[in-house]
């Protein structure tokens, strides 16, 4: 069977790479003794399949992983693994889904990014302004550094959110392919609309979704 996990990553782990998580994720699988299966080959390694990578320096409310094991109800599998797991990473959710649905990379085309600011930064005006650009250009933090990005196609919705003491200015933009905005070229972006990085308190990423249009779906509702 193919399980889809949606789990939880806290600020005290938001240092891990993308393989220090698998190794976590891996080790707590042997320790939860999870009927896990592996691949064929001399190398044989556990079928772990991660959703979009979470960058170092970020943790996240809503990240995803693919896993193939013989026959286990999803509500047992959360029960054991949850034993096991860091007090900052806990599996929230995880369903049953069919062994031919497509992959977490290639379905999830949307990340949902909430940066805390300090009070008085005038946020209203900076989500006026650049969801009224025609162009946002950014040099691309990704592997071509030279490439001139226009991240203005992607920006799907910003929004400024109440906090105690604080604002939450939530941010929906595309990922993977064909256009990849990158948490850091948003942060680029800020600066250079004044929105400097002294007065951001936290960010994180609250989700991963699925776009069709104009609805948003996260994985486990559209398999």
């Amino acid at each position: 069977m193919r399980l889809r996990a949606e789990y939880r990553v806290g600020p005290n782990l938001k240092f891990l790479g993308n393989l220090d998580m698998m190794h976590l994720l891996e080790r707590a699988l042997r320790r939860a003794e999870i009927p896990y299966r592996l691949t064929e080959g001399f190398n044989p390694h556990i079928k772990l399949s991660m959703g979009t990578v979470l960058p170092v320096g970020l943790w996240g409310e809503n990240e995803y992983f693919d896993l193939e094991l013989d026959e286990m109800a999803p509500q047992d599998f959360k029960n054991r693994i949850n034993v096991v797991l860091p007090p900052d990473m806990q599996i929230k959710q995880c369903i049953a889904v069919p062994m031919q649905a497509a992959s977490l990379m290639k379905t999830i085309n949307t990340a949902q990014y909430d940066f805390i600011l300090k009070p008085g930064q005038n946020a209203e005006y900076l989500v006026t302004s650049l969801l009224d650009c025609d162009k946002i250009l950014v040099q691309s933090r990704g592997k071509n550094k030279q490439l001139l990005k226009d991240l203005r196609p992607g920006l799907y919705d910003m929004q400024v959110e109440p906090g105690d003491g604080f604002e939450v200015l939530a941010v929906m933009v595309s990922v993977n392919e064909p256009l990849n905005i990158r948490f850091d070229e948003l942060l680029a972006v800020f600066a250079e609309n004044g929105l400097k990085s002294e007065n951001l308190l936290d960010f994180f990423r609250r989700g991963n979704y699925i776009r069709e249009e104009s609805k948003y779906y996260s994985p486990l509702e559209k398999v």
